[in-house]
């Protein structure tokens, strides 16, 4: 029921973009099994996470980019075999409009994630920390992996759980159209 609900949803939308004339954003919209869109978009967490550096951090210090916040851990078979689409999309979109976070929640932390990342031959994205997974909870994640799409104002307009290839043409194509809402 909940996932006929969800594709309905998505087909209303797609129907409403075509007859405004928005048919090349409907024609690039992500497969809709999975992704939840959040309508209304849900608000912006006030939780911080942990740079690559140890530095803290917040989603409002990236407040005007499209943002791709997953959370992940090394234990994590699917996350395992979705850090390379995450990566690959990093390097797909422009760093000064987008932001791809991997935010692992793995208990030993750095010391354990950015090895891990180096080992899977992960290039472009950071061993960013969800230190006891708090960001993670306040946003409602129920398992890993969980993604979260952000549009430029901070809103979460969409979510995932579990693997996706992010880096897939329909995904890339679907990201660049948020810029123009």
């Amino acid at each position: 029921m909940r996932q006929s609900l969800k594709l309905i949803i998505v087909f209303l939308v797609m129907a409403l973009w075509s007859i405004h004339g928005l048919t090349s954003i409907a024609a690039s919209a992500p497969p809709p099994d999975k992704l939840l869109i959040h309508s209304p978009p849900l608000p912006l967490p006030e939780q911080s996470f942990l740079t690559e550096t140890g530095e803290e951090a917040h989603i409002k210090d990236h407040i005007g980019k499209v943002i791709i916040l997953n959370f992940w851990a090394t234990w994590c078979a699917p996350c395992v075999k979705e850090l390379p689409h995450l990566d690959s999309l990093k390097a797909a979109l422009p760093a000064d409009q987008f932001l791809v976070l991997a935010l692992s929640t793995d208990a030993r932390g750095k010391e354990k994630a950015a090895p891990f990342l180096k080992k899977l031959g992960i290039k472009h994205l950071n061993a960013d920390l969800d230190p006891r997974s708090k960001l993670a909870r306040q946003l409602g994640s129920r398992g890993l992996p969980t993604t979260f799409i952000f549009n430029t104002s901070g809103q979460i307009i969409a979510s995932l759980e579990g693997f996706a290839e992010w880096d897939s043409p329909s995904f890339v194509a679907w990201f660049k159209s948020l810029l123009k809402d």
